[in-house]
């Protein structure tokens, strides 16, 4: 099985996944927004949006 990523409508990369037939698959969305950057990150609200996710499947 082969997930692949798109962002804005570009492909990004693809993952070739091996036993993933039949078994559930969460999928995550998250926003990684301190830590690495070494800033203690944003201090209000923040918000995270995701549009148009799409999740299906294709036959070869």
């Amino acid at each position: 099985m082969d997930i692949h990523y798109n962002i804005d409508g570009q492909w990004k990369a693809v993952h070739h996944a091996r036993g993933f037939v039949g078994m559930p698959m969460w999928l995550i969305i998250n926003l990684q927004m301190e830590g690495s950057s070494g800033s203690p990150g944003p201090s209000a609200s923040t918000y995270y949006r995701a549009r148009n996710v799409y999740v299906g499947r294709s036959r070869a």
